[in-house]
């Protein structure tokens, strides 16, 4: 097997989504390692419709929300003071991760325009992944190279 064989398989798994459907994920998944990692909820309990208030009490929320930003490395709505009870527009009680992934996409359309599955991108990222786990260097990985043969993996 090589580098341009995983190549070919995750651009081929990848050419079923639409741009949408990826961005979604993609930000669905920075936001709950974001809240996984500032706050300590158990994965399992972040899903697109849960609300944010199912998971943290409001008090819980707004003293984080500084700290979520740095952690999602993304823009993210203002977190307005509690005795206005409201996240960006609607009311935090009501405002699922869904939503709030919706208004990531939102803010930082721009930027995440520039990480869309370009072919480039997804070739960097099978080195990236190859040169962290394999611990070689990145001259060294190319689609012809076999995993076994070339870089030494059993």
């Amino acid at each position: 097997m090589t580098a341009g064989d995983v190549y070919d398989y995750v651009r081929a798994r990848l050419g079923d989504k639409t741009e949408s459907e990826c961005l979604s994920q993609k930000v669905f998944y920075k936001l709950r390692r974001a809240l996984i990692a500032n706050y300590r909820i158990d994965r399992n309990l972040i899903s697109p419709d849960t609300n944010l208030n199912d998971l943290l009490t409001y008090k819980e929320i707004e003293e984080g929300w500084p700290f979520l930003q740095m952690f999602i490395d993304l823009e993210t709505p203002d977190f307005i003071g509690a005795q206005r009870g409201w996240i960006g527009f609607k009311p935090a009680q009501v405002l699922t991760i869904r939503e709030i992934v919706g208004r990531l996409i939102g803010l930082n359309a721009t930027k995440l325009a520039i990480e869309v599955n370009s072919d480039e991108n997804i070739w960097q990222r099978v080195v990236d992944v190859t040169v962290r786990q394999l611990n070689v260097n990145r001259e060294d990985v190319q689609k012809h190279t076999s995993f076994a043969r070339d870089l030494g993996m059993d």
